[in-house]
């Protein structure tokens, strides 16, 4: 049987479906079973929608190479300091994780409507998580006895240019994060966020997407392929750029944290392991299979994680992009930093210029996404 879920959704609102507190509160209480899980993501009309706000596009496309932003911003928490950069960097298409929507960790605002006003782009937003609680345990403490006002969290793109045929990918639906067991109840899953946008004149689809941090490998290597699969559909053979939070840490949460002793042991055994997380990681294996391309989209060795000074945890290469039928310059890593060296999101921002194979480069324009109406 076809799942709706198994198929790209296409529906586009001006507002997304609200998720009554009442029915938060409630499914807060329980009792958590994966058949209650399958019927509220059945149920709840937000997890298929796709938001459409901002400004109406100023731009058909980008006349030269395009530079691209993909970014973890860790629910938009800081969003001064993410703006500051982003309005810095000037990028023509702009693809966020971790986004709030009336959470009460980030002052039950809307963050992509307010990212939006200060860079004055036109967005694309849908949720990939209906939260029942305040996160994670953290959140809890920090903001003990507050309500969430929409409770939603999710993945947006921004830009200025067109964006055409948006459509939201459901990458899963376990319902793992439905309980108690993980500290922050939740309904829903990972996703991926595509559009298409014209570059020098052709067709380039771009996803932005959000891999699941607690699962295995394997899993991982299976939620890509279903997108995979669904993007042959859209663009078959055609250019493609694929960027986000893989959360190729090499192991399942349980792999490393049921055991610190066994985990650290794997990690003495081969230091660079999470740099270089590609023989542990069927994902790459599964692109490579489809002609994409890392290599020349990424740095190699260089973590793209950002942990408070003090932290213990390790640096990390969890953020990738991946291309296809397209040429790269300008790659780099956006730090995570705010005045004060403290971080903005516990990812970097990944950046890269690029414009159709076989198109013919103009010099001035590689790097700096050309901008002509």
């Amino acid at each position: 049987m076809t799942l709706w879920s198994d198929q790209p959704q296409r529906r586009l609102v001006d507002h997304l479906t609200p998720v009554s507190a009442d029915l938060r509160d409630s499914l807060f209480r329980g009792p958590f079973t994966a058949q209650g899980h399958d019927d509220q993501f059945d149920a709840l009309m937000a997890l298929r929608e796709i938001e459409r706000g901002g400004p109406a596009p100023a731009r058909g496309g980008v006349a030269g190479p395009a530079r691209l932003i993909f970014w973890n911003v860790e629910r938009l928490r800081h969003l001064d300091a993410i703006a500051h950069h982003l309005q810095a960097l000037a990028p023509d298409v702009i693809l966020l994780s971790e986004v709030d929507r009336g959470m009460a960790r980030t002052g039950n605002t809307d963050r992509a409507a307010l990212l939006s006003k200060r860079l004055a782009l036109g967005y694309l937003t849908a949720v990939e998580f209906i939260e029942l609680g305040l996160g994670d345990i953290h959140e809890q403490r920090d903001n003990a006895g507050q309500s969430n006002l929409h409770g939603l969290h999710g993945a947006a793109i921004f830009s200025d240019v067109t964006l055409q045929s948006p459509a939201l990918v459901r990458l899963e639906r376990r319902g793992n994060w439905f309980g108690l067991d993980r500290h922050e109840p939740r309904v829903g899953g990972t996703i991926a966020m595509l559009a298409s946008v014209q570059i020098m004149g052709t067709t380039v689809l771009m996803a932005n997407v959000h891999l699941e941090s607690h699962e295995t490998p394997q899993s991982r290597a299976q939620d890509l392929q279903k997108l995979l699969r669904l993007i042959e559909d859209i663009a078959p053979g055609g250019p493609v750029v694929i960027g986000g939070d893989m959360n190729t840490s090499t192991g399942s949460y349980q792999d490393r944290h049921a055991d610190p002793l066994a985990w650290a042991a794997r990690l003495a055994g081969d230091p660079l392991r999470l740099l270089r997380p590609q023989p542990y990681e069927p994902l790459f294996g599964a692109l490579a299979a489809m002609g994409y391309d890392w290599q020349s989209c990424n740095l190699p060795d260089q973590p793209t994680t950002r942990y408070p000074a003090g932290s213990a945890r390790r640096p990390a290469k969890i953020d990738w992009v991946f291309t296809r039928g397209l040429s790269v310059s300008d790659v780099a890593i956006v730090p995570t930093v705010m005045p004060d060296s403290t971080p903005a999101s516990d990812h970097e921002g990944l950046m890269l210029t690029v414009w159709p194979d076989g198109a013919s480069a103009d010099e001035n324009g590689i790097g700096h996404g050309v901008k002509t109406p």
